[in-house]
């Protein structure tokens, strides 16, 4: 907390309770606690010893998305991530990850998943897919397009994340098919490790700075111009905690707004519909980088076919938010199901591999990513 200390983070909050119809938790749960101000009111009773640290008031602090909804309502500026980060250090206190969430962490980023691939296959075909949330787990011959040339500078390298390089590898291949087809040269290199924001949202920053000094050592090894990351949280992570001077961190659909604002879209994309569809703001891009008229540049050019949500909700999905509190990562997606009943909508496209995660395997209607608007 180089530049404010928590307790000074947290007497910023004037208890107003903006933070609260902002906040997908508290919306689910409608307890005090839960709403930011709680929290807030929380690390205040902490710093000063009013409270002592127990298993209840652990449990709160952690049932935070760290979306960012919060910051982005407060009309007093608290910093709530970096606070909700700093307390959670605080929490782990240099100790090891209790090995629950070093196991979900490890099922989320897929290493657990290469070596016992069979079970969650075999899992998938039983009625535990929906329950679990279990992808396809698809096939993609990603060493095939991985590499690049030290000596030459790309326009690009792609770094696309965890979901993505382990759930669905086929979406990292058509991103960077994608961005070949507008011209530009793309670098895929190997070695890339998890963007680390789910280690440092939960307070483990001895293994985000590990994970992060293997990144940039990885960058350090090739040229290019931009990082684009077809993940919000991924971008987030490279943009605020990163060192990568001189180097652009560009979201999929930030890129393609800023430099292919004429890329085409694909009229047989909204042909093959049976009706309407809608797009889901991913809660970093809405929040924290400030994204929303990206997408829809392109996402108009389907005209009527196109429903826009103009009160866009989160999805509960938060990483391993979802495994620590299932029930209001469960109460969550209802309430962005219901909205999506009401608009009728017929399929949905979203722009984070988390959320078209948790709608893919939830949702009764198909879930599209961002990239599968455009000609191949």
């Amino acid at each position: 907390m180089a530049e404010r200390t928590l307790a000074e983070i947290a007497k910023l909050c004037a208890d107003c309770g903006t933070c609260q119809s902002a906040c997908p938790v508290y919306r689910a749960e409608l307890s005090e606690p839960n709403s930011p101000r709680g929290k807030v009111n929380l690390v205040k009773a902490l710093a000063d010893g009013r409270l002592d640290r127990n298993p209840r008031n652990r449990s709160l602090l952690y049932q935070c998305l760290v979306c960012g909804g919060c910051e982005h309502a407060c009309p007093q500026g608290v910093e709530f991530t970096a606070m909700m980060i700093g307390q959670r250090d605080r929490l782990a206190g240099g100790r090891r990850i209790p090995w629950p969430k070093k196991a979900a962490l490890f099922l989320y980023q897929g290493f657990i998943l290469r070596r016992v691939l069979w079970l969650p296959r075999l899992l998938a075909r039983t009625p535990l897919k929906r329950k679990l949330s279990l992808p396809a787990f698809e096939k993609a011959g990603l060493k095939k397009i991985r590499g690049g040339g030290a000596e030459k500078k790309h326009d690009v390298l792609l770094f696309p994340g965890c979901v993505f390089t382990y759930f669905y590898p086929r979406k990292t291949a058509e991103i960077k098919a994608l961005l070949e087809s507008l011209g530009f040269s793309v670098l895929y290199p190997a070695g890339l490790q998890c963007c680390g924001f789910p280690y440092l949202s939960q307070g483990w920053g001895e293994k985000f700075a590990k994970l992060k000094k293997k990144n940039e050592a990885v960058f350090r090894s090739f040229r290019f111009r931009q990082v684009v990351v077809p993940c919000s949280t991924g971008a987030l992570a490279f943009r605020k905690y990163y060192d990568l001077p001189g180097v652009g961190i560009f979201t999929l659909n930030e890129f393609l707004f800023l430099k292919a604002p004429g890329a085409a879209v694909d009229p047989a994309f909204a042909e093959g519909l049976t009706g309407s569809f809608t797009y889901h703001d991913p809660c970093h891009d809405l929040h924290s980088l400030r994204l929303q008229r990206e997408a829809r540049h392109f996402l108009e050019r389907f005209g009527p076919r196109f429903r826009d949500d103009k009160e866009p909700l989160c999805c509960g999905f938060g990483g391993i938010f979802k495994v620590g509190f299932p029930a209001t990562s469960k109460r969550i997606l209802a309430r962005k199901t219901s909205r999506l009943g009401e608009l009728g909508a017929a399929a949905v496209v979203t722009s984070c591999p988390g959320c078209y995660l948790q709608l893919k395997e939830n949702l009764d209607v198909p879930v599209y990513f961002f990239s599968d608007l455009f000609e191949k």
